[in-house]
């Protein structure tokens, strides 16, 4: 029914981000790789939708690619997974650690997840490892201008243990970027990262 939007993005936080377009406000939970894509507030931004339809609810979910919401459904497909926890996982865990998890069996992975148990991690293995096992991802694919370290960077900033908001963890790991010759591993990238936000 929809595929993505664009439009003026309006604002965000670590939760929720509002894009307007034809005059509507749209709230989306997105994923965190998107963040990584975002302009800043007031310019076009285009973003790749799931609609989740419950008797009493619409809820819409972006992601940064097409590959990206494509394993959200494949994760959502699994019995008793919401798409809260869905978007959880794929928060918590890159494309490849998630495969490599899947496929190895690998439950302590899994259960790092916030709000996953034994339980569910055995249903993700068993419900996952054929579908998994056909899909293929790149090491460092580019998301948004952005790699995947990145992502990873930001989302270790983000983290409890962490706490820094979104905003503020995105501009100091795109600064380290933009100071540094080279790519940067996620352990350089958080650790130059720390430094600018001290």
């Amino acid at each position: 029914m929809l595929d993505y939007i664009r439009g003026k993005l309006v604002s965000y936080d670590q939760d929720s981000l509002v894009i307007e377009s034809g005059g509507i406000g749209y709230m989306i939970s997105p994923s965190l790789s998107i963040f990584n894509q975002l302009p800043e507030a007031g310019e076009q931004v285009k973003v790749y939708l799931h609609l989740e339809v419950k008797e009493d609810d619409l809820s819409l979910y972006g992601f940064s690619s097409p590959q990206e919401r494509e394993l959200f459904r494949i994760v959502l497909s699994v019995s008793r997974i919401g798409p809260k926890t869905a978007l959880t996982i794929l928060s918590s865990l890159d494309k490849g650690q998630f495969r490599r998890a899947i496929m190895g069996e690998e439950l302590a992975t899994l259960t790092s997840v916030k709000g996953i148990g034994k339980k569910t991690a055995r249903r993700l293995v068993v419900e996952l490892k054929d579908k998994v096992s056909k899909l293929e991802f790149g090491a460092a694919q580019e998301v948004g201008g952005a790699t995947e370290e990145v992502s990873l960077a930001i989302q270790a900033l983000t983290s409890d243990s962490m706490g820094f908001n979104i905003q503020a963890a995105r501009e100091a790991v795109s600064r380290v970027r933009s100071d540094q010759d080279g790519d940067l591993g996620v352990e350089e990238l958080v650790q130059l990262a720390l430094k600018e936000l001290s």
